[in-house]
This record gives C-alpha cells, structure tokens and sequence, in this order.
C-alpha cells in the first residue's frame, strides 16, 4: 500500500475509534442522533457539576491557624530565561489544543516567536487581558473509562488547552513547586515531590492489621470517590 494511502487509512482507523457512535441515557434509551448525544451529556454534566451559588457561611481562615507565607516572589515578572527553561521542560507531543501547536514547536521556532511569546506573557503578568478569551478557550474531549462504554458516565473528559496557556501555567507551577512541600500537609501524600502516593496503601494495610489486633470492634470504610 502507497504510504499516502497508508496514511489516510490510520486516520480513519483512528477517526472511527474516536468516534461515540451512541450513548445509553438514565432511561435505557439508546441514543445514536448527534443533537440527542449533545443534549445528554450537557445534561449529565449541567447535573453534575450543579450551578454557582452565594454562600450563606464563609471560612475564617485565620481561625485554622495556618501559617503564613511569604509569596512575593511568585508574583515577579516573567523573564525570556524562565520561558525558555520551562519550554524545555514541557513534554513533547501531547494531544493539540485550538491552536494546533505542540511543545516541539516552541522549541524548533524559539528565536522567531519569542518576541511575540514574551510580548503574550507580558501582557498576562500586567494583566492586560484584551481578548484572553482567544487563549482561554479549549476543546473537551471524552474518553472511555472501560471497554464497551456505553453510557456518559463511562466517560473521562479532559480539556485541551491552548499550548501558549499550559507554557504560561506551566510557569506558575514551576514557581509554586518548591514551596509546596513546606505549605501542604503531610497528610497528602501525592503530586508533591519527595512524596509518594503509595506511602497511602502501606498506611491502610497497617491501619487494616492494626485493627485486626484489637478485641473490640472495630469498622474500616472503602468509599468511592467517583
């Protein structure tokens, strides 16, 4: 087979896979018209997710005794070397956003748009937000959960992000990183470097044969947390 068409057969292989061809909604009912899918996963989200409300009751934080900390430095501008580095350290060909760009295209076309990238980030940092609504977008893609998904929930949704917006948060997380370890509590175990999510497991099965020891009784929850 001609590479081309070789090509072209992937694609479709890869469009078809891709692709929902029908959902199952709370009633049974199987779905296979485009509008009646998009009406029942804006419906299951839209539930999901609920609406935004006035909070009757605030947190005092101050009553928690959190110490604080001095966070000016995240706040300083951002320069072309911090750019560049995080650039550097952004992974390669992750699934494109609106813009169509990957992270190997900032690296291979640095020196031709990093007057205009600085010129972006600049303006974020200054807050001059004047049509952020061009970068703050994203597409939201599902993905299955399971083999044979048949209805919404057997979905994961993910948002790909315009690459200029992961650059730019990308930055704000590297700042944060190091401080993390001093501001979050011990207690949570994961996303934070030189902590490790199975530290978590080793302590429910101490916990389980700890409680297995004591004469009185004793109950160990396993809650769901979908």
């Amino acid at each position: 087979m001609p590479t081309q068409l070789c090509s072209i057969y992937m694609q479709d292989i890869k469009r078809e896979k891709n692709f929902i061809s029908k959902l199952v909604d709370e009633d049974g009912l199987v779905l296979t018209n485009n509008e009646d899918k998009e009406q029942n996963v804006f419906k299951f989200y839209s539930h999901l997710l609920g609406e935004s409300t006035d909070r009757d009751i605030i947190v005092n934080l101050e009553e928690l005794n959190i110490p604080p900390h001095d966070l000016a430095e995240l706040e300083a501008p951002f320069s072309e070397e911090e750019v560049w580095r995080t650039i550097n350290l952004l992974a390669a060909n992750k699934a494109l956003g609106p813009d169509g760009f990957t992270e190997n295209f900032y690296k291979a076309c640095w020196q031709t748009i990093k007057v205009d990238m600085m010129a972006t980030v600049s303006a974020i940092w200054r807050r001059k937000l004047k049509n952020f609504e061009q970068l703050n977008s994203a597409y939201i893609t599902l993905l299955p959960k399971k083999d044979e998904a048949r209805s919404i929930k057997d979905y994961r949704p993910i948002s790909l992000v315009h690459s200029s917006a992961k650059l730019i948060t990308k930055i704000l997380a590297n700042r944060l990183a190091g401080r993390l370890n001093h501001m979050v509590s011990p207690n949570q175990s994961a996303f934070i470097k030189g902590r490790f999510i199975q530290d978590n497991f080793m302590l429910v099965q101490q916990t389980t044969q700890f409680l297995h020891q004591q004469k009185q009784a004793r109950i160990l929850l396993k809650l769901d947390i979908t």
